[in-house]
Formats: C-alpha cells, structure tokens, sequence
C-alpha cells in the first residue's frame, strides 16, 4: 500500500468516541478514517500504557493510507474510567470484552473497512484471545513487541518475580506499577491472570475460568507477529512463544533491527513497524 504523495489530500483528523460499559464506566476510541475501502488498524496498548503514547503511530498508519484508531485501557482512561483498588476490580476478561466493543463501534463508524488488531505486549496477549474468540470480526491479528510471559525461557528467576507480583496486587488491592518500575497502576485481576499465564504457559481466566487454548489453536486467521531486537520486555523467544498458541494461524515472522527503537519506543518513531505491516497487508 502506497504512502499518500504530497500532492494528495491529508487524512482527515481523528475522531473521538466514547463507548458505555456495563458497569458504568466509559473509555475512548480515537479513530482516523481511511480512504474508501482500505483496512483500519486497531491499536490495543501495551500494560499502563495511555491511549496518547500512539498518536505518532496513528498518523504514520493515515499517512500510509490506512484507517487507524486506538482504544483506551481499562483503567487507564483519561476519563470516564475508574482507578484499580479495592473497590474497582477487573481481569483480561474485562480488557477482551473491551477490544469487543472498541471493534464493534468500528464496524459502526467504518463498515466498510476490513479491521485489523494491532496488539502491543499486554495488547497482544488480550487480542490474541478476541481474535480467536471472535475470528468472523476481524480480517487479521498483528502482534507487536507481544509475547508469551511463561517463565521456562526466561527462568526460574521470573517465576518467582512474576507470582511475587500477583501476590503483591492481591495484599494491596492493586498493584503498585508506578512504585515498582513495572507498569502502572494495575487491577489485581488483571496482575493475578498475567501471573497465571506466566507459571503455567496458558490463557486460562474469566469467571468460571476459561482455557483459551483450544480457540487460539484453531485460529487460521493472518498473523502479523514483530520483536525487536534489544526488547528486554519480549524478546524473539517470548514473541515465538505467543505466535506458537496459535499454530494454524497463516503466520508471517518479522524481526526489526532499527537503531532507536525498543519495546515502547517503537511506537514514537513507527516507521520501520508501519512500513512492515503495510507490506503484510499489501
């Protein structure tokens, strides 16, 4: 897909929309049309990652000639959102269950475009469930800087590290990102299935808990999976793990070595990553 010259017409500016929960709390999709009939690319954020770190990226993804459109995570919203604790509690059921309704106001304000998820790390992880949960909504599954947290290629020293997180989230009703490096301010639940995933290698959770395998298993959709060398967060052996749940899957496997990017910076300078999933798309 060819980049717009500078004598075509900009992408026009993005659009804000709000989507209700159930629960009463709201969250934003911030959507730049495409041209008629291109795809539109839904960016799922990384852990603790606010919706505005890629607004870089949603325009370099217009200026390639795509729709493009990012959601807020659940607890991480600008508005209308409620901060984790004790008395706000929610898992990757809850942040699947998002990525539903992110996908199905597109499909409201762009009918026409084939839409696409974008998953960053933790984004992958969720996106990777919705997409085999739900595989007739979307035309394919890109995961960026998104990989497996199981703790056998990384070490018994994870293992302990991850379940030390988990257990932390669950005495304090939360989990402290800001206070400890990691991540932000987290829901327990959501820390609690992330430590799951990382002792036993598997996407098993929601209320009664589902295995999530057997779906991942099955999916057949396109599958756009990128690591990034010098990504201490998912290096190749981590974004192999997760590409490997869903082994019929039509995978293609890209490795960037780009001076300047790593696991978050990607998304601040987004060329070498859009020029690779154009190509994919293309």
């Amino acid at each position: 897909m060819a980049e717009l010259s500078p004598d075509e017409p900009r992408p026009v500016e993005p659009e804000r929309h709000v989507v209700a929960r159930a629960d009463g709390t709201t969250f934003a999709v911030t959507h730049r049309p495409g041209p008629a009939g291109a795809p539109v690319v839904l960016v799922v954020p990384a852990m603790g990652m606010p919706a505005g770190y890629y607004g870089k990226l949603l325009t370099a993804l217009a200026d390639a000639g795509l729709g493009a459109a990012v959601m807020e995570q659940r607890g991480h919203e600008a508005a209308g959102g409620s901060r984790p604790g004790w008395r706000h509690d929610f898992g990757y059921a809850d942040l699947v269950d998002d990525i539903g309704q992110a996908v199905d106001l597109l499909g409201e304000v762009a009918p026409a475009a084939p839409a696409y998820l974008l998953g960053h790390s933790l984004g992958g992880q969720v996106g990777s469930v919705y997409a085999a949960t739900n595989p007739d909504r979307l035309a394919g599954l890109a995961l960026v800087a998104a990989g497996s947290v199981h703790w056998r290629p990384w070490g018994a020293g994870f293992l302990a590290m991850s379940q030390g997180m988990g257990l932390l989230a669950r005495v304090v009703g939360h989990f402290p990102g800001t206070r400890v490096g990691f991540a932000g301010r987290e829901a327990r639940g959501v820390m609690t299935d992330w430590a799951r995933f990382a002792r036993t290698g598997r996407l098993r959770f929601g209320s009664p808990p589902v295995d999530h395998g057997p779906a991942l298993r099955r999916l057949t959709m396109p599958l756009l999976a990128v690591s990034i060398e010098g990504d201490g967060l998912a290096p190749r052996r981590s974004v192999d793990g997760l590409a490997a749940m869903m082994p019929s899957a039509d995978l293609t496997r890209i490795h960037l070595d780009v001076d300047g990017i790593d696991h978050f910076r990607w998304a601040r300078s987004p060329e070498a990553v859009v020029a690779t999933l154009t190509d994919w798309l293309g």
